[in-house]
Formats: structure tokens, sequence, C-alpha cells
């Protein structure tokens, strides 16, 4: 049977504080662990970000879980019970989750991000788009090597598949194009980037 939040006022609140610094110490918990197990050489070997990230917000929460239960058994007292601690922990990933993805993905892979690095670097000089798409081609091109990397990445991921001297799609990265569009109809992003139309006079080739 499912537990009542406690009918006295003073209990209520007592009861509502407990929860609120259960919550708080979760979310603590789990973003300082994440944020040190980066600070690691934990799973080091996984090159790609986003999979690094994702293993480490797992090891995250699972220390989060076993730390906020004895947060729990600790507030009895107050009403708290350890299955508590679960319904904050999975806030606390969820937050972890979106925190990554919005702010060190973005850092790691943005285009903008890079050209605002580069114009950072020369505050005093002005970027026309014609030396931005230079800066663009000679350094996250040539001497960044962002294609390379970037076919290397949706190799290890089963997107592409090594063919002779170049790359075909794989049936996996052709359903991940499937749900981009979905995923660009419903949120009306910018079509262009998903639907691999040949750019004018540049024929397609057989």
């Amino acid at each position: 049977m499912k537990e009542a939040v406690p009918s006295h006022p003073r209990q209520a609140l007592r009861w509502l504080a407990a929860q609120g610094a259960l919550h708080a110490g979760a979310l603590l918990i789990g973003f300082g662990c994440f944020v040190l197990l980066f600070r690691t050489d934990l799973w080091s070997g996984v090159t790609i970000l986003f999979y690094r990230g994702l293993i480490l917000l797992v090891v995250a929460f699972l220390v989060s879980v076993v730390a906020t239960a004895a947060l729990a058994g600790l507030g009895r007292a107050w009403g708290l019970r350890r299955r508590d601690a679960l319904g904050a922990c999975v806030l606390s990933l969820a937050l972890n989750l979106s925190v990554f993805v919005i702010f060190p993905v973005t850092v790691d892979r943005s285009i903008s991000v890079f050209l605002l690095g580069q114009m950072a670097a020369h505050p005093e000089e002005h970027f026309s788009a014609e030396r931005a798409r230079a800066v663009f081609e000679s350094v996250y091109l040539g001497e960044f090597r962002q294609i390379e990397r970037r076919l290397a990445e949706q190799t290890a991921s089963g997107n592409l598949a090594a063919d002779g001297d170049g790359y075909v799609i794989t049936p996996q990265g052709r359903a991940f194009i499937r749900l981009s569009g979905l995923v660009a109809k419903v949120f009306q992003t910018d079509p262009r980037m998903i639907e691999g139309r040949p750019s004018s006079g540049n024929p397609p080739t057989r």
C-alpha cells in the first residue's frame, strides 16, 4: 500500500524539507561524482566523448544511489525512506545527461564554438564570412582533420563501414538518418543537414 504524505502540518513541512534536502544532496553528489570521474582515467580508452560520458553517467548514478540511500536512512525520523533515494537519483541522472549534452558535447563538436574560439584568439581583428570560411577550411578541416575524426567515429559507432579506400553507410547508419529525419520534422530543424541533396553544379557520382 502506498504510503501517504504526513497529514499534520508540522510533519508535512518537515517531510517536504527532508525531501528537498535529499534531492539537493542527490543532485550535488551525482554532478560532483560525474565531474570528478571525467578527471580520472576511467574508460579513457573510449575516445568518443559522448560514449565515455554515457558510461560515466551510469557510474555516477550508481554511486549517488548508494550515497543517497544512506542519507535517506539517516532521515527516517523525518519520513524519508530508502526508496525515495531512487527517485532523487533518477532526477540527478536526467539533469546530468542534459548538462553533458548541452555543454561538453557542444563545446567538443560545435562549429560555432570553433569559430568563436578563433575570433577570441584575435579579438582586435575583423572576420568576414570569407575569412571565417578560409579559417574553417585550413584549420578545422585541414590542421585539425575533423572530417577524418568524424569518419573514424562513425565507423566505430557502426554507422559507416570501410570499403576499399573509402566508406559506405551501413543499414544502422541509414536507420539513424531516418530517425534524424523524423526528429527534424518534429522540431523543425534544417532538413538540408540530413537530406543529402547534391549542391548545384556538382552532380552526384554513381
